[in-house]
């Protein structure tokens, strides 16, 4: 499943890639295989997952695995088999088997939480179907034929049917854990307006486009599926009137309404699905499509109806969508059985996924060349709008709802009302319309269009083995990547199956691994384990930015900025903006308005051991939005290095989430770079250079061409001049093979002289087969707790040294902090104000005399708050566990004072 990128979970692989992540539901039911042996049940030992607080540290596991299977099925049936080769699943559980499993005192099952993903039907924009051409959703015929699909299934009863109940249907492509106001539906179908109790804003989902309960019908074939309308049917007829208004027929039979007179073109342009064989849900959807449409066409609920539509099953890795072209538009498919996931906020889909300024803009699809979608679209092998929705008015209304200066004024659309009596407003003080105001009208109009038809979003449960501790559940994502993040890091077990490791199962086979082509939850997985974001967000609460790789991160005025940025973007409507971001005639549009200011961490080093600075984050967003990825960055205007730790990211316009979604992908400029422009010898001889200037004016000139940097040296994210080695962008670049898998987080490829690849995949390749692994080894293994720089920076050592430094973040009292370390230097044992720096962690149980190594662990964390931007102690993140923690580190357990007086590493 694709996932809607968000780091960390915002991440931007592609934007943040609509992601194609897939978190979702419940999979197939069936019997448990006889092979399987489960444990003996307890009842009195009943084992319902607690709620675990997380920690921002790690890995406590020396390894991380992820077993590889051919779906759901085969894990749940993995898991439950003694011994099993997992320790915890990444999808959530089948309905069947939760009271089964919650019952047994060898697992461990969560509580359920609402999905963050989505599932629906997709249409390709730019095709032709029937020999309807889409126009990329602008046809009426393509209009028409949408609406017929959107009568073809009874959401209610196939989530009755093949979920057990657990889910919710859904009307629009948001799943209900979002708060937002979902349109009045039922004046949407202009053909069979509706009347209900559903016909309200916030009304119950599955009223669009649905007349009656599905039924069996008149014809001599009835639908395999109850959830299908069978012939004659109201939403079958309506179907039949819908494709005869597309002209795909002339009539329809009066009693069953299966289409007569049927165009020459239907069979001339045969149209096919590409219904996902690995979830079994969204299998039975897709031949239930398949047969309804045959049934529209022939009378015959057949799957699949040669010559006419074309039911094609496979899994996601055979998906050809989400791999697109920068020369043309890739006509690879025609309708697809979707799935999403981290979806934390509206704009996750609705402006990232469906916004035309995301698709793979080639010139002649474009306005500026008498083509619909937006000029600000960039080519791209992988586009978050793979589906070339271009829509202009959507457009207007998703880019008011994302930049609006409001989430939310008096007036907005309210539960209870109608199409007819829905109410709007401006942000306070503006002609603005607020977040919620322009984003109901933007659902509207995409509703109105059909432009995909969204079915439910799940309730999840998860399981894993007793014995486990804080195993972290994501609020949005559950296990399922990137939103198990924390729970690869945190995940502590005394005696673990396996030793030193943790397994998490992978459903199926990830598909690139490389940060500007990866598109599944399984490729984001491997991403966020060996790559790190500026930023990440609470997974007790997923809309909560937390500094991560960063100090802190500032917003500030383009009127405040010591230097001149980017005056105007884009293409311009009554103004000249030259290629160096300067207004040369008229008035141009797009300049910058604010800059987002990180300030990075002067102890992260990339595992290879070279420093992470300013200049790899800025390489970094440069090589991404001028490739056509990384939507999250589509308000930047330009970038500006400041010192080798700070960076502004200049944008063209601020709304409720741009810092959210900023936070993307940090990767080494040196094993990025093209060879040619500069080499990594010589970007880290630049990077070490003391003189902040010379440094600047050579790693500026490895980052992007001349063309692409102003005279203020803001570096602009200008189509085809970054400097990002071009074998590395291309679909079938493997970073794995190529020994390029090295970055700054939690996790490492190999070990050594081996880092980077192949030895982390059991294939030697980014695609890792069913009944492979991935096998990543924890950054730092080998050193002791706190002992070394070259370990993750935000390892359990780290934390208790920042623990035991005294440090918290206020510059002003962190400097008060340094000067009395400095004071204690040399005083011995027991000196009245030294012995907290004597002892602990960076001391010993004994005392230690205050030195050079005391005091340098006091300056390196003097401004750093390990949780900015909140206070650990005072008003903590949400679920976050009490400081100071226990901490794990491979076979270290790090105990703080409060728990052992004489060996805490804060004592």
């Amino acid at each position: 499943m694709p996932y809607r990128k968000t780091m960390r979970n915002i991440s931007s692989l592609k934007l943040l890639i609509i992601f194609a992540i897939a978190l979702s539901l419940a999979s197939l039911p069936g019997a448990i295989s006889p092979s399987i042996r489960l444990p003996s049940v307890n009842v009195a030992h009943a084992a319902s997952a607690t709620n675990q607080p997380w920690v921002p540290a790690g890995p406590a596991m020396d390894t991380l695995t992820y077993p590889t299977f051919t779906d759901e099925a085969a894990e749940f049936t993995a898991i439950q088999t003694s011994p099993s080769p997992i320790d915890l699943t990444d999808w959530p559980l089948d309905p069947t088997l939760i009271s089964g499993l919650t019952a047994n005192s060898a697992f461990q099952v969560t509580s359920p939480i609402s999905d963050t993903g989505y599932f629906e039907l997709q249409f390709h924009m730019g095709q032709n179907f029937w020999g309807c051409q889409f126009n990329y959703g602008n046809a009426a015929c393509g209009t028409n034929i949408r609406r017929a699909f959107a009568h073809g299934l009874d959401k209610s009863i196939f989530i009755s049917t093949e979920l057990g109940g657990n889910a919710q249907p859904i009307d629009n492509p948001v799943p209900p854990s979002v708060d937002l106001n979902t349109p009045d539906p039922c004046a949407w179908d202009a053909l069979f307006p509706q009347t209900g109790a559903g016909c309200i804003v916030n009304g119950v989902g599955g009223t669009a486009y649905h007349l009656a309960a599905a039924t069996a019908g008149n014809c001599a074939s009835h639908p395999q599926f109850a959830y299908t309308p069978g012939c004659g049917t109201p939403d079958f007829c309506a179907a039949a009137d819908h494709m005869i208004a597309a002209a795909l027929a002339t009539g329809k039979n009066p009693t069953t309404c299966v289409l007569t007179g049927i165009s020459s073109a239907v069979t001339a342009n045969p149209t096919h699905i590409f219904v996902r064989s690995d979830n079994t849900p969204r299998l039975h959807a897709g031949n239930s499509y398949g047969q309804f449409i045959c049934a529209l066409f022939t009378g015959t609920f057949s799957t699949g109806c040669s010559g006419i539509f074309v039911v094609d099953p496979g899994p996601i890795t055979a998906f050809p969508g989400f791999t697109t072209s920068t020369t043309t538009v890739a006509l690879t498919w025609w309708v697809y059985t979707a799935g999403f996931g981290n979806v934390l906020t509206f704009d996750s889909s609705l402006f990232f996924g469906y916004d035309s300024q995301f698709v793979s803009g080639i010139s002649s699809i474009k306005q500026s060349s008498g083509g619909f979608c937006a000029n600000a679209a960039l080519p791209s092998f992988a586009p978050g709008n793979y589906l070339y929705t271009c829509q202009a008015a959507y457009d207007t209304q998703i880019e008011a709802a994302e930049f609006s200066p409001c989430l939310t004024a008096p007036g907005d659309p309210t539960t209870g009302q109608t199409h007819l009596t829905v109410t709007f407003a401006n942000c306070p003080a503006t002609t603005s319309p607020s977040a919620a105001s322009a984003a109901y009208k933007a659902q509207d109009i995409y509703g109105q269009n059909a432009n995909t038809i969204p079915w439910w979003s799940g309730k999840n449960q998860f399981v894993y083995l007793t014995g486990w501790q804080r195993v972290v559940l994501n609020k949005g994502n559950g296990f399922t990547p990137p939103g198990n993040f924390f729970s690869t890091i945190n995940a502590w077990n005394p005696s673990p199956p396996v030793a030193g490791t943790l397994r998490q199962g992978f459903k199926q086979s990830t598909g690139s691994v490389s940060p500007f082509i990866g598109n599944t939850v399984w490729d984001a997985g491997v991403i966020g384990s060996v790559w790190d974001t500026p930023g990440t967000t609470n997974p007790d609460s997923p809309q909560a930015y937390l500094d991560w790789m960063t100090i802190k991160t500032d917003q500030l005025a383009a009127s405040g900025l010591s230097y001149t940025p980017p005056a105007c973007s884009g293409t311009q409507t009554t103004g000249t903006c030259s290629s160096t971001g300067v207004c040369t005639s008229g008035t141009c549009t797009g300049g910058t308005v604010a800059a987002f200011r990180y300030t990075l961490r002067n102890d992260i080093f990339w595992q290879t051991g070279q420093k992470v600075t300013a200049w790899d984050l800025a390489f970094s967003y440069i090589a991404f939005r001028a490739s056509g990825v990384g939507a999250g960055l589509a308000p930047m205007t330009g970038i500006k290095v400041l010192s080798p730790t700070q960076v502004d990211i200049d944008v063209n316009a601020v709304g409720p989430f741009t810092k959210l979604f900023l936070s993307s992908t940090v990767l080494p400029g040196r094993d990025w770079v093209s060879p040619s422009v500069c080499t990594a010898a010589a970007w880290d001889s630049a990077a070490n250079n003391p003189n902040f200037n010379t440094a600047n004016t050579a790693l500026t000139a490895c980052i992007a061409q001349s063309g692409a940097v102003t005279s203020s040296g803001v570096i602009l994210p200008t189509f085809g001049l970054s400097n990002v080695d071009n074998n590395k962008i291309q679909p079938n670049y493997d970073p794995v093979a190529s020994h390029n898998l090295i970055g700054s987080g939690p996790f490492m490829c190999g070990t050594g002289s081996g880092i980077g690849g192949p030895s982390c995949s059991s294939s030697g390749t980014q695609s890792v087969p069913a009944g492979g692994s991935w096998i990543l080894t924890r950054y730092g293994i080998g050193t002791t707790p706190g002992g070394s720089l070259n370990t993750y920076f935000r390892s359990a050592g780290n934390l208790a040294l920042w623990a035991y430094s005294g440090d918290r973040g206020n510059f002003g009292t962190d400097f008060l902090n340094f000067g009395q370390v400095s004071l204690c230097f040399g005083k011995p044992v027991g000196t009245s104000g030294c012995t907290v720096w004597q002892h602990g962690i960076g001391g010993s149980a004994s005392g230690t005399v205050v030195g050079l190594a005391q005091v340098s662990i006091v300056q390196r964390f003097v401004g750093v708050n390990w949780v900015a931007p909140y206070d650990w102690t005072a008003s903590p993140p949400q679920n976050i566990a009490v400081f100071p923690p226990v901490l794990h580190e491979g076979a270290v357990t790090l105990n703080p004072c409060s728990t052992d007086p004489t060996n805490g590493y804060d004592c």
